[in-house]
């Protein structure tokens, strides 16, 4: 790969946010000086702090590259998200990386972390820029003894001062001995091992699904997720109004609901007569929603709501012509209409294999911008 006028960014990540817990610095932090300053300040607060390390292994990083020769540019950087971690921490993170690269828009990404948090740091960097190396800045620790249990000391600590892993160490467990003592004081603790494992249970079920994430973006939305929480709220409320509509016209149209078995094809001639052009204008305005929100998250599965909004105005025209075929009071229906339904078939079929094709090739032509950011798909 060329080199010519190449920037490089070397970027330390602090994902829980110690650096302004502890120092009250705001980020991003740029350039060799502030870098160094912050980190001193940061190992004089608190000298067991992986993150100042991290912080002097960046700027060492830097030194050692700007020193080589070549026609690259280099900068240093810290960016910082949140002691709450989650969501909220991946956002600030985003926020201020995209801060640095506004100022310094770099090519590549030596990433310098402590190791702790790669996982979730990683893929966040690479959706907006290359990642060239990654450099992990682990302190040596003495196998003696004593050292052992300050090292132990130090990760409790962590465990029950950092709001993010004391949620789950002390606040779930917490939550779980309130419930025993009540059930105790109420003289129902025969049911302890129910209710414990109920508890139990939905703690392990928010966490999986990350339901706790999503109440967090359903509570306070970024604009993108408001944009795809209105359009889900709208087509919910006019298929709501469908269901309602459609079942009035059955009364108007049918009668009593206990005939409705006895004519079964006219009840289904109704119902995709009467609820077919809501519950598809409903279907397009989530699509639509979805769209523009994976428009925003230069989500490449964009095109595929396309193919969804056309697929759903000819399910439309084949659910309007079955309807009149079942509503004809002459059985068989004449041979017409029979073929009319083939031919609206056929052509459906026939224009949304086409429009997939399209899409496959849009979407392989347009796949450098619409990466899909797998730190967002996290919802």
């Amino acid at each position: 790969m060329s080199t010519e006028n190449s920037r490089i960014l070397i970027l330390c990540v602090d994902r829980d946010n110690d650096i302004g817990v502890k120092t009250g610095v705001k980020a991003p932090i740029v350039g060799r000086d502030r870098n160094l300053e912050v980190a001193s300040l940061l190992a004089v607060k608190d000298p067991e702090e992986s993150d100042s390390n991290a912080i002097f292994g960046a700027v060492r990083t830097y030194d050692s590259l700007s020193s080589e020769s070549g026609d690259e540019e280099y900068q240093v950087a810290t960016i910082t998200g949140s002691e709450l971690g989650g969501v909220k921490a991946d956002k600030q993170l985003r926020d201020q990386l995209i801060e640095v690269l506004n100022s310094f828009p770099a090519n590549n990404v030596v990433l310098v972390t402590d190791g702790f948090s790669d996982q979730e740091v990683i893929p966040l960097v690479q959706s907006r820029v290359p990642i060239m190396s990654i450099r992990r800045i682990v302190v040596r620790h003495s196998e003696a003894i004593e050292e052992s249990w300050a090292l132990f000391y130090r990760y409790l600590k962590r465990l029950v001062e950092d709001p993010y892993y004391a949620r789950w160490a002390l606040g779930v467990p917490g939550i779980l001995f309130i419930i025993l003592s009540l059930l105790w004081y109420f003289e129902q603790l025969i049911h302890a091992g129910i209710f414990s494992l109920l508890f139990i249970g939905g703690v392990f079920l928010v966490k999986g699904f990350n339901l706790d994430k999503k109440f967090i973006e359903l509570v306070f939305p970024s604009p993108p997720n408001l944009i795809r929480l209105f359009t889900t709220v709208i087509a919910l409320i006019i298929i709501g109004l469908d269901l309602y509509l459609t079942y009035g016209n059955l009364i108007d149209s049918i009668g009593n609901p206990e005939l409705w078995t006895s004519m079964l094809p006219k009840v289904v001639g109704h119902i995709l007569g009467s609820a077919t052009d809501l519950m598809v204008t409903a279907g397009c305005i989530f699509l639509i929603g979805l769209g523009i929100y994976f428009y925003f998250m230069r989500d490449s599965r964009i095109w595929w709501t396309l193919v969804g909004i056309v697929a759903a105005i000819w399910m439309r025209q084949i659910a309007l012509t079955a309807s009149v075929i079942l509503l004809l009071p002459m059985t068989p229906p004449p041979y017409e209409y029979i073929q009319s339904l083939i031919l609206v078939i056929g052509l459906g079929i026939s224009t949304t294999v086409a429009v997939i094709l399209v899409t496959m090739k849009v979407s392989k032509n347009y796949g450098q911008y619409f990466r899909r950011n797998e730190s967002a798909s996290e919802e």
